[in-house]
């Protein structure tokens, strides 16, 4: 399912969940929740992860740290309703291989609702939850370390980058250029997470498609794993170029790209290497490979299934996280689903077997962090699975046990909404606006909060007004909110606004709104980026200025 515009979860691979809600539709208004002054200790307190020197928040300390020491410094940045988060804190962070590496680096855990947050978002071009950065001691980005790999390799990579600490960006610049590229650079190149690098610092967006055709193609074949993982590298983005109807590559390049996947498919080391790729890519990569019902698509489909299955074997399978086994089936549900589409029933044993998945790692899994995880990728697989009512019963029992609740708040308004219950689904939005903990996450649900109501109950503008308000109210006397993922909702919910209020009444609602942004950006500095940010919204005097 493609989320819906106000669904807007952590920009990771577990964004796609939802759940069902069996509630009727109720006549009362949803609440409108209050601004709340939540201070960066109510919010990150406890959330370091044991056995690691960190230093909470305070980049400049950490790099000063790093000089001293001559150190590299390991950025975290995350969030603590981010089931990828969660995922790392309960899978990595928390090993005996990670900890006694974090001696040789300075550690800072950064968390999105700490003080000066976003600002340093802006600063390392980080908006993703989590985005885990190595840098040299003078502020020099060596690279992004990826999520989805088990703790062995990921403590393999991070060797790789202490030991070498060549930044990425001139790896990629010697290998395009054709130069030597020793067996280590190619490995931080396969496992550099290309996806947190939204800015483009080590390798601009728009030359990534020819450039990964570059990398895959020069990757030296004793290397096949990770030559596989910049081969998916490559489909993703020729995945990515085709979405507008224009084909990434020629036929006789389409071909080659599927003759070199099924090559790859039944490799060990490849799919060692390449689980996350597996779990994920089949949606994009089959479709892009082959046309409907054709032979190539049957045969491509079996073999990323045989994939699948040599990952599920009990030598492999118990190297899986919890997530990774339920993630392991949905993978499952999209090949079944590929041709037949999302209304096709599915074979009553695949569903028989997610069943009794999900009831066992329900059962079992009891750390908070690993749950958080864990129940996320459970809700994910009922979903692809078209079990609403499983998932629905799941997370509403979840509320209870989970630390952010308001996180599957969001899933249970998804859900309502696109079965037409569009006041219940406001109100679970309210709900986990009401509920959410720390500055940014505030500001961020109430965003979906109040798109949610411009997108399904627009009339309301008594109550659109009343959000706004609460929303904007989030972020009075906050000198450091105008900045990266706040920044980036504010202009988002600029364009939607602007939108509904073209005229009548909606159009007093935005004036109002106009009005009480610029009471808040006449506190900031006159010199501040930030205040420039918050000028722009909801003024199309600034935004035509800043054209021209």
């Amino acid at each position: 399912m493609k989320p819906t515009p106000f669904l807007l979860h952590a920009a990771a691979a577990l964004a796609l969940l939802a759940s069902g809600c069996d509630r009727r539709d109720k006549e009362e208004p949803p609440p409108t929740p209050e601004p709340q002054s939540t201070t960066a200790t109510d919010a990150a307190s406890g959330h370091l992860p044991a056995g690691i020197a960190w230093l909470e928040g305070d980049v400049d300390a950490a790099f000063a740290a790093a000089k001293s020491t001559d150190k590299p410094v390991f950025l975290y940045w995350g969030a603590e309703w981010c089931p990828p988060c969660a995922q790392i804190k309960s899978t990595i962070f928390n090993k005996r291989e990670f900890q006694e590496r974090s001696r040789l680096f300075v550690p800072v855990y950064l968390d999105g609702d700490t003080p000066r947050a976003q600002k340093h978002g802006e600063r390392f071009g980080v908006v993703g939850y989590p985005t885990m950065i190595l840098f040299r001691p003078d502020g020099t980005e060596i690279t992004r370390l990826p999520g989805g790999v088990d703790v062995a390799r990921y403590a393999t990579i991070l060797d790789v980058a202490l030991q070498d600490a060549r930044p990425v960006k001139d790896i990629v610049a010697t290998a395009r250029a054709g130069g030597l590229v020793p067996a280590n650079d190619w490995r931080l190149l396969a496992y550099y997470s290309w996806g947190t690098d939204v800015d483009g610092r080590a390798l601009p967006q728009e030359q990534r498609l020819p450039a990964f055709r570059t990398l895959a193609a020069r990757c030296p074949p004793e290397l096949p794993g990770e030559c596989g993982r910049l081969f998916f590298e490559y489909l993703h983005e020729a995945a990515a170029a085709t979405a507008d109807d224009e084909p990434a590559f020629d036929g006789l390049e389409r071909a080659d790209a599927r003759r070199r996947l099924l090559a790859m498919l039944p490799l060990a080391g490849v799919q060692a290497t390449n689980v996350d790729n597996l779990l994920y890519g089949a949606k994009d990569t089959i479709p892009l490979l082959s046309d409907p019902g054709s032979a190539e698509r049957r045969e491509l489909t079996r073999a990323w299934g045989a994939a699948l299955d040599q990952i599920a074997a009990p030598a492999t399978a118990s190297k899986l996280s919890a997530p990774e086994q339920l993630l392991l089936l949905r993978a499952r549900v999209m090949l079944a689903r590929l041709d037949a589409g999302d209304a096709a029933p599915l074979p009553p044993a695949l569903l028989d077997q997610a069943r009794q998945a999900v009831a066992s790692v329900d059962a079992s899994t009891t750390d908070a962090y690993a749950r958080q995880a864990a129940i996320n990728a459970a809700a994910n697989l009922y979903w692809e699975a078209g079990l609403s009512d499983e998932a629905n019963a799941l997370l509403t029992a979840e509320l209870e046990r989970s630390k952010s609740p308001y996180y599957f708040m969001l899933d249970l308004a998804e859900l309502a909404a696109k079965a037409g219950r569009k006041q219940e689904a406001v109100q679970w939005l309210a709900r986990a606006y009401q509920g959410a903990q720390g500055p940014a996450t505030r500001f961020q649900w109430g965003y979906n909060y109040l798109v949610g109501m411009l997108e399904m109950t627009p009339e309301d503008t008594a109550g659109i007004e009343r959000a706004g308000l609460a929303v904007l109210g989030e972020l009075d006397d906050a000198p450091d909110a105008f900045y990266q993922r706040t920044r980036m909702r504010l202009e988002q919910l600029d364009s939607r606004l602007l939108e509904w209020g073209s005229s009548g009444e909606a159009a007093k609602v935005v004036a109002t709104l106009r009005t009480r942004t610029q009471q808040i950006c006449v506190k900031l500095p006159a010199d501040d980026p930030g205040r420039r940010n918050c000028e722009r919204f909801l003024n199309p005097d600034a935004k035509a200025t800043r054209a021209a």
